[in-house]
């Protein structure tokens, strides 16, 4: 008994090939007569994505970590519309909407976090630690980025360090100034008079426990030219009339201060002859040591 045989022609290849292509096929592969294949389902039949759909799609490459997280529709539409109700930026005040906010944008979670680190070659006078604490703090509390605020610490701290060279250029130009009026009034006693001025603050600087070292220090004495007026004259009557405190002056005690304790604002005259109070620091020795009169 014959049988008929089915028709086999081009268009039956090409549809037997067509259905044996695996289901990875990209949908730009066309058939062999170059007809393009259909598109490759991006859901299975029960609703979920197909393993890797987002691949099928070259922009959302740059998204497949993320869009491989999801295996059905809704998951990926709840998501968006979460994403949907933080645009823009939440308000300080709404505390748990500020909590997803740093949760969704990779914020850290606790201030602490932030760890604020002290700029390069940022000096003492411009860097504040409980300050920076406070800053990650204010910025946890807003949403900032921590990359953000290392920023803003970098450039503050860069504006400080200006600053503070400005300032200490200008301190430096004071002093100058000062040192150069000084030494057009003093001419040649300058020096002296400097050494002067040395001794008796560092006399009352031991009357008073304070140090003295660190006291003239101060560019804001140090470029005062007044302030160096002011302790010559004061000098200067300290030797003319010397303060005493507590028992009556033991007059070859006070002598022998002069000669040997460098503290003592006539110590220096009295050793160097060619130093222009000389002659009175001798004077007063004598006075004190042997009562001669004046």
């Amino acid at each position: 008994m014959m049988h008929n045989k089915p028709d086999i022609n081009d268009d039956t290849v090409g549809a037997q090939s067509r259905t044996e292509l695996p289901e990875t096929t990209p949908s730009s592969v066309s058939s062999a007569e170059g007809v393009p294949l259909p598109p490759l389902p991006v859901m299975d039949a029960d609703g979920a994505f197909t393993p890797e759909w987002y691949s099928r799609f070259e922009e959302l490459q740059p998204y497949s970590a993320t869009l491989g997280k999801f295996r059905r529709p809704e998951a990926l539409a709840k998501s968006y519309a979460l994403l949907e109700r933080m645009k823009g930026y939440p308000d300080v005040a709404d505390t748990r909407r500020m909590a997803a906010f740093r949760a969704a944008v990779g914020l850290p979670e606790q201030a602490a976090d932030y760890a604020i680190p002290r700029p390069q070659d940022t000096p003492d006078e411009i860097w504040n630690p409980e300050l920076a604490a406070a800053l990650s703090q204010v910025a946890h509390e807003y949403g900032v980025p921590a990359t953000a605020m290392g920023a803003l610490c970098e450039k503050y701290a860069s504006e400080g360090r200006r600053m503070l060279a400005g300032v200490r250029e200008a301190e430096a130009a004071a002093i100058a100034q000062a040192d150069a009026e000084l030494q057009q009034d003093w001419g040649r006693q300058y020096e002296d008079n400097m050494r002067t001025v040395g001794d008796f603050l560092t006399h009352l600087g031991t009357r008073a426990g304070v140090d003295v070292a660190e006291l003239v220090s101060n560019p804001a004495l140090r470029a005062n030219a007044d302030f160096a007026r002011i302790m010559l004259a004061a000098a200067t009557m300290l030797e003319e009339a010397p303060l005493h405190a507590g028992a009556p002056m033991d007059s070859r005690e006070e002598a022998r201060r002069i000669a040997s304790d460098p503290t003592h604002p006539l110590h220096e005259p009295y050793m160097r002859t060619s130093h222009p109070r000389h002659r009175y620091a001798n004077e007063q020795y004598d006075r004190l040591a042997f009562g001669r009169p004046l």
